[in-house]
C-alpha cells in the first residue's frame, strides 16, 4: 500500500505582520502548505515548535485555521516552544493540563508512536507507555520533536540536545529491529543511521541553522518539509522539498 505523509516542523509562527530574524515565517509556512498539498499526502505530521518564542494561544488557533481547510488528517506533537494546555485548547486534544501529548497514529497500514519531548526529555511514564506500545506495534515508527541521538548539527547537538536519553535509546535499540524515527528541532535536514535506528531530521519551515558552526549562525535557505513515502514494493523514501 502506497502511503504518503508530509512532515513539517519548527514553524516558529508570529502574530501577523511580525518578522523573525528578517523572515516572514507565516508566509513561509503558507508556501510549504500550498506546495505539499499538490502532492496529495495521506496525512500531515507536525513535529513541534509552533510558536516563535513564548507560547501564545492565538498562534495555535492561527495554525488550526490554516490546517483545517486542507481537508487532510493531521497530527501534532509539541516542541520546547509550545504549551501543552494551549495546544489542547486549540485542537481539542485528549488528556489533561500538562500531561504529555502522546499516542498511536495509524495511516493506512503504517503505525506511528507519537512522543512528547516538549520538556526537553521523554519522561518515565512515556517510556513505560512506549514499551507497551512497541510490544503491540513492533514495526511502528517513532515521532517526536527532539532527535534522540546526535545528528551532526554542531550547535544544536552541543547546546539543545534531548536530555536523559538512556532509557529511551535502550528501549528503541535493544531488540535491534530496524526502526524509523521522525523528528525536528535542529533546524537542518539530514538522515542519520545509529545502530538499528534510521533518524530522519526534517528541515524547518522557518529559519535554518548552519550545521557546521559551533555557535548559532543562521543559514539562508527557503522553507522546506519532508515527504515520507512507503511504496507498494515495501521500500521507503524520505524526500526533502525546498519551496522557492
Amino acid at each position: 500500500m502506497h502511503v504518503k505523509i508530509a512532515q513539517i516542523t519548527d514553524l516558529h509562527l508570529l502574530p501577523i505582520g511580525e518578522l523573525l530574524m528578517g523572515l516572514d515565517v507565516n508566509a513561509r509556512l503558507d508556501k510549504v502548505l500550498a506546495h505539499l498539498m499538490k502532492r496529495e499526502p495521506d496525512a500531515i505530521f507536525l513535529t513541534g515548535d509552533f510558536c516563535a518564542a513564548e507560547p501564545k494561544q492565538e498562534i495555535f488557533h492561527m495554525l488550526r485555521a490554516r490546517l483545517d481547510p486542507l481537508g487532510v488528517p493531521y497530527y501534532l506533537t509539541p516542541g520546547n516552544h509550545d504549551d501543552r494546555v494551549m495546544l489542547r485548547n486549540a485542537f481539542f486534544l485528549g488528556g489533561h493540563n500538562q500531561d504529555p501529548i502522546r499516542g498511536l497514529v495509524r495511516v493506512k497500514d503504517q503505525d506511528f508512536l507519537f512522543l512528547d519531548s516538549s520538556m526537553g526529555k521523554v519522561d518515565s511514564n512515556q517510556i513505560e507507555w512506549l514499551g507497551r506500545a512497541l510490544q503491540n506495534s513492533p514495526d511502528a515508527s517513532v515521532v517526536l520533536h527532539h532527535p534522540p541521538v546526535p545528528m551532526g548539527v554542531t550547535f544544536m547537538d552541543n547546546t539543545y540536545p534531548l536530555k536523559q536519553t538512556n532509557d529511551l535509546i535502550k528501549l528503541l535499540t535493544t531488540d535491534r529491529r530496524p526502526r524509523k524515527v521522525f523528528c525536528g528541532h535542529f533546524h537542518s535536514g539530514r538522515t542519520v543511521r545509529w545502530k538499528n535506528l534510521e533518524v530522519h531530521l526534517c528541515p524547518p519551515t522557518s529559519f535554518f541553522i548552519n550545521p557546521d558552526n559551533t555557535a548559532f549562525q543562521q543559514e539562508m535557505l527557503p522553507p522546506a518539509y519532508l515527504m515520507l513515502e512507503w511504496m507498494e514494493d515495501g521500500s521507503f523514501r524520505s524526500t526533502p522539498s525546498y519551496v522557492v
